[in-house]
C-alpha cells in the first residue's frame, strides 16, 4: 500500500473512531437528563383534562332503571321502571336493605316493609327467574283505587313473560300514589299470574 493509501485508512479510521466516541458521550447525556438526579422525585403523571366517556346502554338513559323519571311520568312509567329494577334482586349481590334503597320512586313508609319481602319473593319467585336477562313485560293501565274518594292513588300491574318452562308468567301489582314528586309506589304485591 502506498503512503497515500495509508493516509486516507488512516483517516477513514479516525472518523469511525470519532463517530463511536461522539454517539457514546451523546448516548450518556441523553439519559441522564431523563433520569431524576438523586435527591430528585419522579414527578406524578398529569390527570386527563376531560373526563372519560363511558358508553351506557340505552336502557339506563331512557329510563329502563328509573333514572330518567320526570315528576309528570305517568303512572305505567313508574311502574315499569320499579318492575324493571325490583325483577334483578339478588341477595348474592346485595343486602335487601341495599337494594330497596335504589328502587326508583319508592315511598319511604313502603321501604321497610318491602325490605322484609323482599326475601319472600326471591325463596318464591325472583330465585327461579334468570333474573341478567332483561325480561319481557306488558304493563296494564292504571285501574283508580275504589275505596277512596282521591283520584291520587292507583294500582297498576306489570306482567313479566315466563322465561322458560321453570317457571311461569309472574305480576307484580304496584300501588301508587301521586305527590309532589310525582308517582310513588306505596305497595307491592308479586304473585303468579
Amino acid at each position: 500500500m502506498s503512503h497515500r493509501g495509508r493516509k486516507i485508512a488512516a483517516f477513514f479510521i479516525a472518523l469511525v473512531v470519532l463517530g463511536l466516541v461522539l454517539n457514546n458521550i451523546s448516548s450518556r447525556t441523553r439519559s441522564s437528563a431523563t433520569q431524576p438526579a438523586a435527591g430528585e422525585s419522579a414527578k406524578p403523571a398529569a390527570r386527563p383534562v376531560a373526563p372519560l366517556y363511558v358508553p351506557r346502554p340505552e336502557s339506563m338513559i331512557s329510563g329502563g332503571y328509573g333514572g330518567a323519571l320526570s315528576t309528570e311520568a305517568a303512572p305505567q312509567d313508574v311502574a315499569k321502571a320499579f318492575a324493571m329494577s325490583y325483577y334483578r334482586f339478588d341477595p348474592d349481590r346485595t343486602t335487601p336493605k341495599a337494594f330497596a334503597a335504589g328502587l326508583p320512586r319508592l315511598a319511604p313508609t313502603t321501604r321497610a316493609e318491602l325490605v322484609k319481602q323482599l326475601p319472600e319473593d326471591w325463596e318464591a319467585y325472583l330465585s327461579k327467574t334468570s333474573g341478567t336477562k332483561t325480561p319481557e313485560v306488558t304493563v296494564g293501565d292504571p285501574n283508580p283505587d275504589p275505596d277512596t274518594d282521591s283520584s291520587g292513588k292507583t294500582e297498576v300491574t306489570v306482567d313479566f313473560a315466563a322465561d322458560s318452562e321453570s317457571t311461569g308468567a309472574l305480576r307484580l301489582s304496584l300501588g301508587l300514589e301521586d305527590g309532589d314528586d310525582g308517582w310513588t309506589v306505596t305497595s307491592v304485591t308479586l304473585d303468579k299470574e
